[in-house]
């Protein structure tokens, strides 16, 4: 069992709609009810989702209150899953500044609250499809018969985010031998990024399976060059 910790921009309508789903509030499917979705799933599998409540309501808080509240959900998580959104950026606001990028960070770092400090969570950026329903905006399929190389756009999202990304310090690599295909420098295996990205289609399929594979990759923290603080 592990508590699951889910970052994401609420308010993000960016997704591909989800037939007779709506957010009242905004009149759209939302970045909010991918998080329905998965509370219960994960409900099922026996894990604890850390998320606030659907009808739970922040807006009226002070930033140092939502900063507190968030804190006491991350600090006894053991894995954080950020949903990577195509409209999850507030364009032209700092990144220090935004919520997604200070919850990454705290979820990596080291926190002691009373004596007791907790462990780096474990992560998964689950990356939603957008309004027409794809994953260009951030993920390139290059369809190799041979390689099946896949490009994920790290220098489209949060900075932190992106830098726990193909972050393995001694990387497994190999190249393409289809002649057409020509792609160097593939990184294989399930533990070349820390924060191991992978559509939503495929990580509702097997939660667990993701789960129990960043769990894995936080049992190697020394393998990886984690960047904690926001750059």
């Amino acid at each position: 069992m592990s508590k699951v910790f889910i970052s994401y921009k609420h308010r993000d309508g960016q997704v591909t709609q989800i037939h007779g789903v709506v957010v009242e509030e905004y009149g759209i499917t939302t970045a909010r009810n991918y998080v329905n979705i998965l509370d219960p799933l994960l409900t099922d599998l026996g894990h604890i989702c850390k998320a606030e409540d659907s009808g739970e309501d922040m807006g009226g808080l002070s930033e140092e209150a939502i900063a507190a509240k968030l804190a006491d959900r991350l600090y006894d998580s053991t894995v954080s899953v950020v949903l990577i959104s195509k409209g999850m950026h507030d364009v032209g606001k700092p990144e220090e500044e935004q919520w997604i990028p200070w919850e990454v960070s705290y979820s990596l770092k080291e926190n002691t609250r009373g004596g007791r400090t907790s462990a780096t969570n474990a992560m998964i950026a689950v990356v939603l499809p957008d309004e027409s329903g794809t994953y260009d905006y951030f993920v390139t399929d290059h369809n190799c018969w041979w390689c099946h190389a896949r490009t994920w756009h790290k220098d489209r999202i949060f900075k932190i985010l992106g830098s726990n990304m193909f972050n393995r310090l001694q990387p497994k690599l190999m190249n393409c031998r289809n002649q057409s295909c020509g792609k160097t420098n593939i990184h294989t295996g399930n533990d070349h990024s820390y924060i191991h990205p992978v559509k939503w289609e495929d990580f509702v399929a097997d939660i667990n399976g993701h789960i129990n594979l960043a769990l894995e990759r936080q049992e190697e923290l020394n393998n990886y060059d984690l960047i904690k603080e926001l750059v």
